[in-house]
């Protein structure tokens, strides 16, 4: 009678699977570790308070645009828009404080970039326009209807108690950085513990399957845009508080620092696959990034081609681990491991 004998593990290739997994799922974590460590060997001011504080006051907009974009890419979609509709909430949110209350201005704001979200999320969803070209034609409109608003000009508002928002703090934290702290506590509860957070992942990661199984897929893409269109309007309000006026021009190249944070914290384009925490680590990290350029006097030019290079990393990083995993013999399985590991 023949006995079965089995060669034991070496200890390296029993840990090799489960290290390979966390270095896939938290590797942006330990990226970020190692870049802040690295900055402040290189320039100890990058920790100092004041440094800290001035940092999260100026990636407070951006982080929490992010939110609506991560809302928006893990339905499979794309909003081109944000930069614009954030220039246009500012605008909004300083003509009216010019004759109105801060509150009621800013709620203004709100419910303009919200209804521009809507309005790009029913265009996508219910004329079938292509999420890009919607969000890419939507963004050239808004930006006229800013610039006719504004004739090109800046709009000041000097009344005092519009800037707390923008300026305040709260035990040396400010005010606007607390509220994108909130935010993203409160996109990640939503996301990951709420029946309309799991319709998110499931009609990105299936929308013909999500649409079977009885989720309204096109309410639920056009609610994303919606969530996008409300995350830019707050910053935007939060700009034109923390400067005291607003101009049609004042978004930039802003929508590519909100894209660059959503890929590099691991939230793929695809659609289905990301978490809110990912996206607060992306900011983290393009914050330390941009903070350290500055702090160490790095020529701008050189910043967008390390920017650019970082996008194309984030990209291909995202793409090699997931495709180098082996496949589950489920699909459903695969998808629910999918939702529990990314949204916690």
């Amino acid at each position: 009678m023949s006995t079965l004998t089995t060669t034991p593990q070496p200890l390296a290739a029993a840990f090799a699977p489960p290290l390979r997994r966390a270095l896939s799922e938290y590797g942006v974590v330990l990226a970020l570790i190692v870049l802040v460590i690295i900055v402040a060997v290189l320039q100890p001011a990058f920790l100092s308070a004041g440094n800290v504080s001035n940092v999260l006051a100026q990636w407070a907009p951006v982080g929490i645009m992010g939110i609506g974009m991560t809302y928006v890419v893990l339905t499979g979609g794309f909003d081109l828009s944000m930069a614009a509709t954030y220039a246009l909430a500012a605008v909004v949110a300083a003509t009216l404080g010019q004759t109105m209350s801060p509150l009621a201005a800013f709620l203004g704001a709100i419910v303009v970039a919200g209804l521009v979200g809507l309005l790009n999320g029913l265009i996508v969803t219910f004329l079938r326009v292509n999420p890009f070209i919607a969000t890419l034609g939507s963004s050239l409109i808004i930006t006229g209807v800013a610039l006719l608003l504004t004739g090109n000009r800046p709009i000041q508002v000097v009344f005092e108690p519009f800037t707390v928002l923008g300026r305040g703090s709260l035990a040396g934290i400010p005010l606007s950085a607390l509220l994108m702290i909130v935010l993203f506590i409160l996109g990640g509860l939503i996301l990951a513990f709420t029946s309309y957070g799991h319709n998110i992942y499931a009609v990105g990661g299936n929308r013909e399957a999500a649409r079977l199984s009885g989720i309204r897929a096109d309410w639920v893409v056009a609610s994303a845009y919606l969530v996008a269109g409300i995350c830019a309007g707050v910053a935007g309000t939060i700009t034109a508080s923390r400067l005291s006026s607003a101009q049609a021009g004042l978004s930039g190249q802003l929508v590519f620092d909100v894209l660059t944070v959503v890929i590099v914290g691991g939230t793929t384009l695809a659609g289905g696959k990301g978490s809110m925490w990912r996206t607060a680590v992306g900011v983290a990290i393009l914050a330390t990034l941009q903070n350290g350029f500055n702090l160490l006097d790095i020529d701008a030019y050189y910043q967008n081609i390390i920017k650019g290079v970082i996008i194309i990393a984030a990209l291909t990083s995202v793409d090699w681990s997931r495709f180098s995993r082996p496949r589950k013999a489920s699909s459903s399985k695969s998808t629910q491991s999918s939702i529990s590991t990314d949204t916690l």
